[in-house]
């Protein structure tokens, strides 16, 4: 990397420097291994490039944040190579064309290329069906990050499916026969390279002109979906009657409601709900400032007005969950309302018995941790500590989506609800300071 002049070999990294201290290009990363390969199009050439980059970036992205860092690529270069750190440092910023600091897996694409031309003896601009492949491979890549749930670096059968499904309308069947097609070494999973061979082979002109990918040709729609909410309620609405799933959420939710109705109970018969003479003005003031507050906190009721408002049940979600009923799903909404509207109970129970600011911020903390317990339940179940029919129905909720309606009177349903909630309170407030 020769500096201003822009010579890639100018500091003697004549592949750069991946190919191992003796210089043999065969290590990761490696461009002239096949750069000079006859029996290469220039097609297959460039996707080896591509795919000789994405080698060296898994390989430096040590810590797996999407970049690679000064320091991650100096560690990766100092193993592979014997060049100094100015050198290295000079190779870095040739790559890092945007200069802030951090190398992104399109800069190390775009170098690689850069790199296969000079070793070539062709001009340094790129070419068009390099700059075809580049968006290529960056279309593909995001596709590829939105269905690999599990962050595994693979797309197992499983995964794609239900990616595709939850986001077309096309068959089990259909969806088979497209993963058959995509898995071009027959191994039973997806790579990054075969989603990229993938769109590039089913990239094509549209009707009008325009060109289409393979989202374009899978109707990928995300504005049309949603994801459904990440808690136990959705685990029990996926699962099976019966089943782990569904026995563990009820549980969990039985658990939840039993805590507070202990609290209901200690709180009616030995709480106090005070004189309004005796309440301290300041106190009453961050009762009414907390009013809002309150409800806000209820994310239980919030989901349920926002599903009700917003999403719709489909039967297309029973060919990835068939226990996906419209029946459960109601009830899982009924089971999620009741929990919230407990803790909204208990909250307003609190906040009217207070007589100390400090007391009234103290019960919400109390109470924000007691309503996270089945948010650890439902994380214990997909980390793997309880049973693995548990954790492959955890798992699901991250990657299944509900369709969205577009019933715009319904859609102020969950904002006409929320004020409700506060207009209820404030006259229970008002009640208590004025009448009672």
């Amino acid at each position: 990397f020769g500096g201003k002049s822009g010579n890639l070999s100018r500091v003697g990294v004549t592949d750069y420097g991946f190919g191992g201290n003796d210089g043999n290009a065969s290590g990761v990363g490696s461009v002239s291994a096949f750069s000079n390969r006859s029996d290469l199009s220039n097609h297959e050439e460039v996707m080896a490039t591509l795919k000789s980059a994405d080698a060296m970036f898994d390989a430096a992205d040590t810590n797996f944040d999407g970049v690679v860092s000064q320091e991650e690529f100096l560690i990766y270069m100092r193993k592979h190579t014997d060049h100094t750190d100015d050198m290295i440092m000079e190779c870095f910023d040739m790559i890092d064309r945007d200069g802030n600091g951090d190398i992104t897996q399109d800069e190390v694409r775009a170098a690689f290329l850069k790199k296969r031309r000079e070793m070539k003896g062709e001009p340094s601009s790129i070419t068009s069906e390099e700059d075809e492949l580049l968006a290529v491979s960056k279309e593909a890549d995001a596709l590829f990050e939105r269905a690999d749930f599990d962050n595994n670096g693979i797309l197992s059968k499983r995964e794609f499916m239900l990616f595709v499904m939850r986001n077309t309308k096309h068959s089990e069947a259909v969806v088979q026969k497209l993963f058959e097609s995509t898995d071009a070494d027959k191994n039973g999973y997806i790579t990054r390279e075969e989603i990229q061979r993938a769109y590039q082979k089913e990239s094509g002109v549209g009707a009008n002109g325009e060109k289409k990918n393979l989202a374009d040709i899978l109707g990928l729609e995300d504005h049309e979906v949603s994801d459904i909410d990440d808690d136990v309620y959705s685990m029990f609405f996926l699962s099976d009657f019966c089943s782990q799933g569904f026995w563990f959420a009820i549980v969990v939710w039985v658990m939840k409601l039993s805590l507070v109705m202990i609290i209901a109970v200690d709180l009616y018969t030995k709480g106090v709900f005070p004189d309004s003479a005796d309440v301290p003005r300041l106190v009453k003031f961050t009762q009414f400032l907390l009013l809002p507050v309150n409800v806000s906190v209820q994310e239980e009721l919030i989901t349920t007005f926002f599903i009700y408002a917003n999403l719709k049940w489909s039967k297309h979600i029973m060919v990835l969950n068939r226990g996906a009923s419209r029946g459960k799903y109601h009830a899982a909404n009924l089971m999620r309302f009741l929990d919230g509207l407990s803790f909204l109970f208990i909250n307003t129970t609190l906040l009217l018995q207070a007589t100390q600011v400090l007391g009234a911020f103290l019960n919400f903390a109390a109470l924000g941790f007691l309503s996270s317990i089945d948010n650890v339940a439902l994380q214990l179940a997909r980390d793997g500590y309880l049973t693995d029919n548990l954790e492959n129905t955890a798992k699901d909720v991250l990657i299944m989506k509900l369709p969205r309606n577009h019933n715009e009177n319904l859609q102020v349903l969950d904002s006409l609800l929320l004020v409700v909630l506060f207009l209820v309170q404030l006259v229970a407030w008002i009640l208590f300071q004025f009448v009672f």
